[in-house]
C-alpha cells in the first residue's frame, strides 16, 4: 500500500496536539503524555518520508496510530483537569461571597426589626397626637362658633346701613316712576297737536289746490289774449277782476293760516319749555340715583371681599390645625352686585334747584377701607375668544358717532369696533395676531403675526390687500410711517424690515441688535424709526434713515431689562418707554440721554402712549393697573384697576377723549377721559360712560 507525502500530512493536520485545547493555567509544565505525542507525530513524519522512500506502509501506520491514541487520551485528560479547574474556580468564588451573604442576612434582620419599632413608634405618636388634638380641635372649634358668632354681628350691623339705603333707593325709585308719569299727559299733548298739524295741513292743501285752479284758468285766458289780440277789450276787465280776487283770497288765507299757527306755536313754545325743565329734574334725579348705586356697589363689593379674606384666612387656620377630623366650615357672603354697562361719572348732589319735581337727596355712605378700588363700571368690548395684545384707533375717528377701533387678539382675529353701536366686523387671519396699525388715512390696516407675515387689509372692504414675507421668525410688532408709504415691522429674529406700499415689497433691513425686537415705533417727521430689544439685547435704538446710521440710548441704570413699548411725543423731541424693571423712562431723541423717568408701577410695563397734547402719558402694566401721568412734573393722575389679566397695549382716541386698553382677560376696555374724575378725598373711582 504506497501513502503520499500529502495524505500523511492531511492526516498530521486533522490531528494537532492536544496542547492547544488545554489551559494555560493547567498546563504550566509539560506532562509525559504530551511529549510522548509530540514524539509520535514526529516519528510518524519520519515514518511517512520512509514509507515514501521504501514503499513500505508499515513504517507510517505505526508511529501514526500511536500519535491518535495518545491524542485521544490526552483529549480526556484536559476536559477531566477543565473540569477540576471550574469546581476549584466555584468553591473560590463561594469562600470570597459567603461573608457577603452573611452580612446581607445580618442587613435584612436589621430592617425588619428597625420597621418594626418604627411602626410602633408611629402609631404611639398617631395616637397621642390623637388625644392632644381632640382636646385642641374642641377649643379651636369654639373660638371659631365664637368668632363667627362676632363676625356674624359686625356684619351684620354693617348690612344694616345698606338696607337703609335699598329703602332710600325703593322710595326714590317710586318718586322717580311718579315724575315719569307725569310725562304721559305730554305725549298726549304730542298726540293732539299732531292730530290738528295734520287738520291745518289737510285743509291748507285744499285751499292750495283751489288756487292752482284759479292760476290754471288765469294762464289759459291769458294764453287766448295773446294768441287772439282782436278780441273785446272787456275781458281783460274781467281778467283783472279775477286777478284781484286772487289777491285778495291769497291774503285772506295767509291771515287765516297765520291766526291758526301762531297760538300753535305759543303752545310748542310753552310744551319745550315744560319738556326741557322736566328733563332736567328727571336727568338730576337719575344722576344722584346712579351715584347711591354705584357707591352703594363697591361698599357691597368692600364687605364681600373681607368677607372672602376672612373666610379664606379662617379656613386655611383650620386647615393647618384641625387634621383629626377634618372639618370643612364655610361662612355665607353677600351677593356681589352686576357691574352696569355704563361708566358714571357724578359729582356730590347739591341743593335741588327750583322745579317741577323733587331732586334726590344725597346718600351718606362710609368711604371705603381701601386706598384704590377697582372699577367695576368701565365699559368693554367682548368677542375675542384669547387674550387681546393690540389695539388702534382709526386716525379719521373724531366724532363720537364715527369712532372706529381696531383690536388684535391670539384667538387669529382682528375686529374693527364701532364704539357707539358696539357692533363688530371680523377678520380671520392665519396666525396669533402681535400687533396692528392704521394707515395715516386710516384706509389700510396692517398686522404682525406669528406665522412670520405681516398683512395689509383694506379697511371698507375687508379684503386682504398683501401679505409682506421675509421675516424668519415670529412678527412682534408694526408701525406706519406718518406720510403712509412705509410699514417696519419687528421680528423675533433681530431683524426690522421697511415695507414699501407703492411697490408692495421689502425695501431695506436693519440689523444691529442682539435679540428680539418687541416694539418699532416711526418718528412724527418721518426720519426716525426707534426698536426695542429682547432680555439678552436690553437696549433701545434710533435709526437715522436718511443718513443710515442708528444711536444706541443710554440709561442712568446699568441694565433696562425688555422694552415692551416706546412712543414718540407729537414734537419729536421725546421717546417713552415701558420696562421689564417697572419703570417709565423718558429719552432725548436728540442726545439719547435719559432725562428722566417714572417708578409707580408694581409689576412689568407692557404699554405706553403719550395723549395727542403730548401732556399726558398712558401706562399699562402685567398685573392691570392703568395709570395717567403727567409728563412735565412725573405726577400719577389717575389710577384704574382694568382687571385680572395683564394690559398688553393702550391707545389714545385721535382727540384725546377716549383710552383704550388690550387686556389679557380677552375684553377692550374704554374710558371716557372727558367726563372721567377721580374723587381724591375718597379715592372711589367713578366713571361716565361715553356716547
Amino acid at each position: 500500500m504506497k501513502i503520499s507525502p500529502k495524505t500523511t500530512l492531511h492526516v498530521l493536520a486533522v490531528l494537532p496536539p492536544s496542547r492547544k485545547y488545554s489551559s494555560p493555567l493547567n498546563m504550566t509544565k509539560l506532562h509525559w503524555l504530551e511529549v510522548t505525542e509530540y514524539i509520535s507525530l514526529y516519528a510518524s513524519a519520519i515514518g511517512t518520508l520512509a514509507a515514501t522512500a521504501t514503499q513500505q506502509v508499515v513504517y507510517a501506520a505505526f508511529p501514526l496510530t500511536v500519535a491518535l491514541g495518545l491524542n485521544l487520551t490526552n483529549r480526556e485528560r484536559l476536559k477531566r483537569l477543565n473540569e477540576q479547574y471550574r469546581q476549584n474556580a466555584i468553591a473560590q468564588f463561594d469562600q470570597l461571597v459567603d461573608p457577603f451573604r452573611q452580612r446581607l442576612e445580618n442587613f435584612d434582620d436589621f430592617t425588619q426589626r428597625l420597621s418594626q419599632t418604627t411602626q410602633q413608634q408611629i402609631e404611639e405618636l398617631r395616637q397621642n397626637q390623637k388625644e392632644q388634638n381632640t382636646d385642641s380641635n374642641q377649643q379651636r372649634l369654639a373660638q371659631f362658633d365664637t368668632f363667627r358668632q362676632q363676625l356674624m354681628k359686625a356684619t351684620e350691623l354693617q348690612i344694616e346701613p345698606l338696607k337703609k339705603n335699598f329703602a332710600q333707593l325703593n322710595t326714590y325709585t317710586q318718586q322717580l316712576y311718579t315724575s315719569i308719569q307725569q310725562i304721559e299727559p305730554l305725549k298726549q299733548n304730542f298726540a293732539q297737536l299732531n292730530n290738528f298739524t295734520q287738520q291745518l295741513n289737510a285743509s291748507t292743501q285744499k285751499q292750495f289746490e283751489l288756487l292752482r285752479q284759479q292760476l290754471g284758468e288765469l294762464d289759459a285766458e291769458t294764453k287766448k289774449i295773446t294768441t287772439n289780440s282782436q278780441q273785446p277789450i272787456t275781458k281783460l276787465d274781467a281778467i283783472h277782476q279775477r286777478l284781484e280776487q286772487v289777491e285778495n283770497f291769497t291774503k285772506q288765507l295767509n291771515t287765516n293760516t297765520q291766526q291758526q299757527i301762531q297760538p300753535l306755536r305759543q303752545y310748542v313754545t310753552q310744551l319745550n319749555a315744560y319738556t326741557q325743565g322736566f328733563n332736567k329734574n328727571t336727568e338730576k334725579q337719575l344722576e344722584e340715583f346712579k351715584y347711591a348705586i354705584a357707591l352703594l356697589q363697591t361698599e357691597m363689593q368692600n364687605l364681600a371681599e373681607s368677607l372672602t379674606q376672612t373666610e379664606q384666612r379662617l379656613s386655611q387656620e383650620v386647615a393647618e390645625k384641625v387634621k383629626q377630623p377634618q372639618v370643612k366650615i364655610t361662612i355665607p357672603t353677600p351677593v356681589k352686585s352686576q357691574p352696569q354697562n355704563t361708566i358714571l361719572h357724578i359729582q356730590p348732589s347739591e341743593t335741588a334747584k327750583t322745579g317741577t319735581t323733587q331732586a334726590l337727596p344725597p346718600v351718606e355712605i362710609a368711604p371705603p377701607t381701601t386706598q384704590i378700588q377697582k372699577s367695576k363700571s368701565l365699559s368693554s368690548l367682548r368677542g375675542h375668544t384669547e387674550r387681546v395684545v393690540s389695539v388702534a384707533f382709526h386716525p379719521n375717528s373724531v366724532a363720537p358717532e364715527k369712532r372706529i377701533l381696531a383690536s388684535g387678539s391670539h384667538d387669529k382675529t382682528i375686529k374693527i369696533w364701532r364704539l357707539d353701536t358696539q357692533e363688530n366686523r371680523t377678520l380671520t387671519v392665519s396666525g396669533k395676531v402681535n400687533s396692528i396699525a392704521f394707515s395715516p388715512d386710516g384706509k389700510v390696516l396692517a398686522c404682525g403675526h406669528d406665522d412670520k407675515t405681516v398683512k395689509l387689509w383694506d379697511v371698507d372692504t375687508e379684503r386682504e390687500i398683501c401679505n409682506f414675507i421675509g421675516h424668519k421668525e415670529k412678527v412682534y410688532a408694526v408701525a406706519f410711517s406718518p406720510n403712509g408709504k412705509i410699514i417696519a415691522s419687528g421680528s423675533q429674529d433681530k431683524t426690522i424690515k421697511l415695507w414699501s406700499l407703492d411697490e408692495q415689497k421689502e425695501i431695506y433691513t436693519l440689523t444691529g441688535h442682539l435679540d428680539e425686537i418687541l416694539c418699532v415705533a416711526f418718528s412724527p417727521n418721518n426720519r426716525l424709526v426707534a426698536s426695542g430689544g429682547g432680555e439678552r439685547d436690553q437696549t433701545i435704538k434710533i435709526w437715522h434713515l436718511t443718513q443710515d446710521k442708528f444711536l444706541t440710548l443710554k440709561g442712568k441704570s446699568g441694565t433696562l431689562g425688555r422694552i415692551y413699548s416706546i412712543c414718540f411725543s407729537p414734537d419729536g423731541t421725546t421717546l417713552a418707554s415701558g420696562h421689564q424693571d417697572k419703570i417709565i423712562r423718558f429719552w432725548d431723541v436728540e442726545t439719547g440721554r435719559e432725562i428722566s423717568n417714572i417708578t409707580g408701577h408694581n409689576d412689568e410695563v407692557y404699554a405706553v402712549a403719550f395723549s395727542p397734547d403730548g401732556k399726558k402719558l398712558a401706562s399699562g402694566s402685567y398685573d392691570g393697573n392703568l395709570k395717567i401721568w403727567q409728563v412735565d412734573t412725573g405726577e400719577e393722575l389717575n389710577h384704574i384697576t382694568i382687571g385680572e389679566g395683564a394690559i398688553y397695549c393702550v391707545a389714545y382716541s385721535p382727540d384725546g377723549k377716549i383710552l383704550a386698553t388690550a387686556n389679557g382677560d380677552k375684553t377692550v376696555t374704554l374710558v371716557n377721559l372727558e367726563s372721567r374724575t377721580t374723587q381724591r378725598y375718597k379715592d372711589i373711582e367713578i366713571e361716565k360712560g361715553f356716547d
